[in-house]
């Protein structure tokens, strides 16, 4: 038998194929066979379907509206994040989850914020009160919303913050006392109707003596309503009895004691002796007239706590006065606070 293929893979006689081969013999003619396969139609071949791709993710803008970079706050006082969302089409988002989150100057995280929907896109925190320490310097704020199954946007600033009024003092004097918050109403308020806020006011005499009035008030046509707590500092020998320290009360009223009618005495004045911060202390109680706007004298209760402060070379007092006795209770927590300075090295 011829065969004219180099490779013999087909037998005559038993009907078998693997490859298209070209023979001659076998009483056959040449032939292309494919053993028990049947035409397939052009277009009939079975293709697997593409993957279904997930739908891209769809990125709207967030905007920071406050605090902004010029915000004026500073330590103890209170913000509020306000947050504004728009789609990729730039409409405004409703029912979206946004937070909020803020480090201070430091770097530590200070708090995680949920903001509400306040409508057309704005979303708003709830206040939060900087801290009374390390609270100057440059803030970070972060905002991330989600809505509808994975689109979602973010935004990052920076806001600027001062030093609390409790740093300030303690850098420039050493002592420590906490911010005051008097009347539910932060740090001070002001409108058309009525007029005040928070006063500081703070003297240093040559020979280092001083003191540092924090006055909230308010006033109108029918009088004032105050809250006031003095820290003085002075050169002098810690009273030696009742009376002593009672006069020594007494001329600190010169310098403090802003709403005391000037021509009306302190009255009711008693002292007794207690315990302040580890050491012996003098507390003095009396009433003070106050005169103010209405031209009306009315009888406001006022505290001295005289102390000493060891290795500071001071005789220090506090003195509190107010309208109103839940006011007094809100200052002698205040004086509570109170952190002596530093021990003079010498």
């Amino acid at each position: 038998m011829t065969v004219a293929a180099t490779y013999n893979l087909r037998q005559c006689t038993g009907g078998f194929s693997l490859l298209v081969l070209l023979l001659t013999g076998c009483g056959g003619t040449p032939a292309e066979t494919v053993p028990d396969a049947s035409p397939i139609p052009p277009g009939a071949a079975s293709v697997a379907p593409a993957p279904t791709l997930p739908a891209p993710r769809q990125r709207g803008v967030l905007t920071i509206e406050s605090p902004l970079e010029d915000a004026r706050v500073k330590g103890g006082g209170d913000i509020r994040i306000a947050l504004y969302l728009v789609d990729h089409h730039g409409l405004h988002v409703e029912g979206a989850t946004v937070q909020a989150a803020l480090w201070t100057p430091s770097g530590d995280w200070f708090a995680n914020l949920p903001c509400t929907d306040a409508g057309r896109g704005r979303y708003l925190s709830d206040h939060v009160t900087l801290p009374l320490r390390g609270a100057g310097g440059t803030w970070h704020l972060r905002g991330k919303a989600t809505w509808n199954a994975g689109q979602s946007a973010e935004a990052e600033g920076t806001f600027e913050a001062k030093p609390s009024v409790s740093e300030v003092y303690q850098d420039r004097y050493g002592f420590w006392i906490e911010h005051p918050r008097i009347f539910g109403l932060g740090t001070g308020f002001y409108n058309l109707s009525q007029s005040g806020g928070l006063h500081f006011e703070d003297w240093l005499h040559d020979d280092g003596s001083g003191y540092v009035i924090l006055d909230n008030y308010r006033y109108d046509a029918m009088g004032v309503t105050f809250a006031a707590l003095e820290i003085h500092w002075r050169h002098a020998d810690f009273p030696a009895d009742e009376a002593a320290a009672i006069a020594f009360a007494q001329s600190l009223a010169g310098a403090g004691l802003h709403h005391q009618d000037p021509d009306t005495p302190l009255t009711k004045l008693t002292a007794e002796t207690v315990t302040f911060k580890g050491h012996a202390a003098w507390h003095v109680v009396g009433r003070g007239s106050e005169y103010y706007v209405s031209k009306a004298a009315a009888e406001y209760p006022v505290e001295w706590l005289i102390f000493p402060c060891p290795g500071s070379g001071w005789l220090w007092s506090m003195v509190l006065s107010a309208d109103r006795e839940d006011y007094m209770e809100h200052l002698r927590a205040l004086q509570e606070s109170f952190e002596c300075p530093p021990a003079n090295p010498d």
